[in-house]
Formats: C-alpha cells, structure tokens, sequence
C-alpha cells in the first residue's frame, strides 16, 4: 500500500540542503554522523562513534572530514573539524559516567582476570572504550584471551588490542575471526614442534612465523614438513627446513612425489630411514637439490 508522511508535531531538526546534495554518495555511517551533530552540535569523534555505535572513532573522524570537506562544518584551526580536548584516562570520573558498558566491562574484566582491579586499573579499561574507540565486546574478547595467556593485566589488553588493530581488528566478528587464526597458528605450531622433536614453548618468535607462513601463504602441509626433515639429515632445524621448502616451491615443487623426484631417496627408503645423514656430493651435485647446501644458500631471517 502506498505511504505519506505522518503528521508530526514534535521537535524537528533542520537539515541544510548541502546533506541531501551528498546523499548519493556518503555512506550510511557518514550521513548519521551529520544528522548527529545537526542535532546535538557535538563533534567530538569519541562520543559520536559511541552514541551511534560506529565500528571506530577514526570512522567518526572520516566522517567528520568529509562534512568539514562539503563545507557543513568548519575547522577550529587549520580546516580541521572542530573536536574537544583529549582527556587522559586517569582523568577519567568513573562515578560520574552515565552509561552502562562502563560496570559491565569493569566487571566483567575482574571476572576474566580473575582478580580485582584497581581504580587506575579501570580507568585505563574504561579508556579503551571511551578514548580508544573499542567496542565493549572486543574489550572482553581481549581480555579473555590475554588471561589465556597468563597475562592478567590492562596493560597486556592495550598492547594486545594494539596488535589487533594492525591485524584490521574492529568489530567482534573481527575479533572472533582473528582468535580462530591464533588457535590454527598454534595447533600448527604445536604439530610442527612434535615433528621436530622440541617443546612448543621453545619455539622462537621467528620460528613461529616460519611454520605459519609454510601453511598460510605456501599451503605446506605435514607431509611435505616430514620430507623437507628427511632431506635435512641431522641439521633438523626449522630454520634449515625452511630454507629447504623455501627452493622447493621457488621451482614449483609442491608435492612430496615431485620433491621426491629431486633427490636421491626413493620411498622404499624414505620409510625405512627416517632422518638419514646427507649423502655425499654427486658429479651431478650442482642441480641436485638432495645435494645443495642449503644453509650456504639461504641467508637467516631475523627474528
């Protein structure tokens, strides 16, 4: 059924003509963050991002450009839209904020860390989520996975979140879908570490990035690992075998059959072998892969 407007008696806004002009092209984001200070007059980016529940206070700050770009808002200094003062977070009056994410992260913080915090301690919690931008739900995602990790601290969730933003963590689908990569890397990592025959723990960083890297961008698989580990011989280091899949897949070799072809150990004693020392140089050594040295040939990475 067709619709009209219904009559309306209450407050009304007025909306300068240049919103409606930028209709077709501001997002939807964009457009509410205007008709928001057309309202209230407010430009902070902290508040706009969290009374209209944007993903980031740097979204709230894009919009603000734009407006400020189309000439609806005029910068304070320099062209730049008008924004308050930042508020450090031991400023922060916890007694005195009116919203209701505030008890329930604080809360619900302790409650992960299973201890309680101090005054200055939910302050810079709070912080997070009124300076920082972070939505609530990946404040306590954070925090919970930092306790995993034996680090019960608000300091380890700000450097934490600080490594999920370079990661393009937002949202709490975000988060989430970043913590399903975290488990895979270290379910690969704990698979690789028994393959060579060393403890998780004692992975280095470097070491860990290697093995993600193998699964990640060169789809290396535990088969292929256990093959590079053959043709390693007793210089079983993840740092050898990376260079060993490293020339593999520089020439394509993407199977155990093809890597197989490259050597000298066929798979009747492949399975009889194990590890078996480096065999001696061939005339043929130079285009012999089982044979290259691959130290010689690949420099270490820095970890």
């Amino acid at each position: 059924m067709p619709y009209q407007l219904a009559a309306y008696n209450g407050d009304t806004v007025a909306v300068p003509q240049i919103v409606f002009t930028h209709l077709a092209q501001a997002d939807g984001d964009t457009v509410r963050t205007a008709l928001y200070v057309l309202q209230t007059g407010d430009t902070d980016p902290r508040t706009i991002a969290r009374a209209l529940g944007l993903n980031s206070v740097e979204a709230a700050r894009r919009a603000l450009q734009y407006w400020a770009g189309a000439g609806l808002l005029e910068g304070s200094r320099r062209g730049a839209p008008a924004a308050l003062p930042e508020v450090k977070a031991a400023n922060i009056d916890l007694a005195s904020l009116d919203d209701p994410y505030v008890a329930v992260l604080c809360e619900e913080a302790q409650t992960a860390f299973g201890k309680a915090l101090s005054r200055s301690e939910m302050q810079r919690l709070v912080g997070l989520y009124l300076q920082d931008g972070w939505q609530p739900d990946v404040i306590l995602l954070c925090c919970a996975e930092v306790a995993r990790q034996g680090r019960r601290s608000v300091a380890a969730v700000a450097r934490e979140l600080a490594r999920w933003r370079e990661d393009g963590v937002e949202s709490g689908e975000d988060a989430e879908r970043h913590l399903r990569k975290v488990k895979q890397r270290e379910e690969w990592c704990a698979d690789a570490a028994a393959q060579f025959g060393i403890a998780p723990t004692a992975l280095t960083r470097w070491e860990r990035c290697a093995i993600a890297r193998w699964h990640e961008e060169w789809g290396i698989g535990r088969e292929m690992i256990d093959e590079a580990l053959l043709r390693a011989g007793n210089k079983n280091t993840i740092r050898y075998v990376d260079g060993i899949l490293r020339a593999w897949r520089a020439q394509g070799i993407t199977t155990v059959a093809a890597a197989r072809g490259q050597g000298q150990l066929s798979g009747s004693n492949i399975l009889a072998t194990e590890r078996p020392a480096a065999p001696q140089p061939a005339a043929s050594a130079q285009k012999d892969l089982f044979n290259r040295n691959w130290a010689a040939l690949f420099d270490d990475e820095e970890g």
